[in-house]
């Protein structure tokens, strides 16, 4: 079997040498998304994991420390999911449908995987070095909008215009955590009425509202 390349194995997780232990190790990390939608992380045992990937306990071990290590590894897989993403993800957007596409990736990155964002953002809380490559991610993405809306515009944006931008962000992402987390009603994130009213709030707070209705 042939040896894993280093620069491609999750930070996160001891490495292996066959292609079979990388299946193995691949299928933990998929059963860990999807048990996180029936459970919450902190219920989650080594053996449910295990049990999930159909492997055994001991498999578990010998790709990853702990649990806490396996979580970092998660965190890690949905980062390089988004960082992968976030490549091409404008591509052929034009100024009508540039929000529209913004708050798409915005919103789908939370409901794709929202027990693990919420778990995500509770180690946030009290793991602030946790939380600076989601931030730093986070800063990416609305980098490359900025970058995105000057080109459509032709001109480089003025410093109040990105500031718009950047808070524009800030409050999507506010709005669509606080509603993951405490569900304060009366919309929730699956609901179309949420979508049409961030895409709104998202152009009247970045001030872009009159420029990306022409199509």
């Amino acid at each position: 079997m042939a040896h894993e390349d280093p620069g491609s194995a999750p930070r996160f997780s001891l490495p292996v040498k066959q292609s079979r232990s990388q299946k193995t190790r691949d299928r933990l990390l998929a059963a860990g998304f999807k048990l996180l939608r029936r459970k919450d992380f902190d219920q989650l045992s080594v053996a449910d994991i295990a049990r999930a990937a159909n492997c055994a306990v001991g498999s578990f071990y010998q790709r990853f420390f702990d649990k806490d290590q396996y979580f970092f590894a998660l965190a890690e897989m949905r980062r390089e999911q988004s960082r992968t993403q976030l490549a091409n993800w404008y591509d052929g957007v034009k100024l009508g449908s540039i929000v529209e596409r913004a708050v798409e990736r915005e919103l789908n990155f939370v409901l794709e995987h929202p027990d693990f964002w919420r778990a995500a953002l509770r180690r946030g809380t009290t793991d602030p070095a946790f939380w600076e490559e989601f931030r730093a991610l986070g800063k990416a993405s609305v980098d490359r909008f900025i970058e995105v809306y000057a080109d459509l515009l032709g001109r480089a944006l003025k410093t109040d215009e990105q500031e718009g931008i950047r808070f524009a962000f800030q409050m999507v992402r506010g709005t669509m955590n606080n509603t993951l987390i405490n569900r304060p009603g009366p919309l929730k994130l699956e609901d179309a009425g949420f979508r049409r009213q961030i895409e709104r709030a998202f152009r009247l707070v970045a001030g872009i509202e009159g420029k990306t209705r022409s199509r």
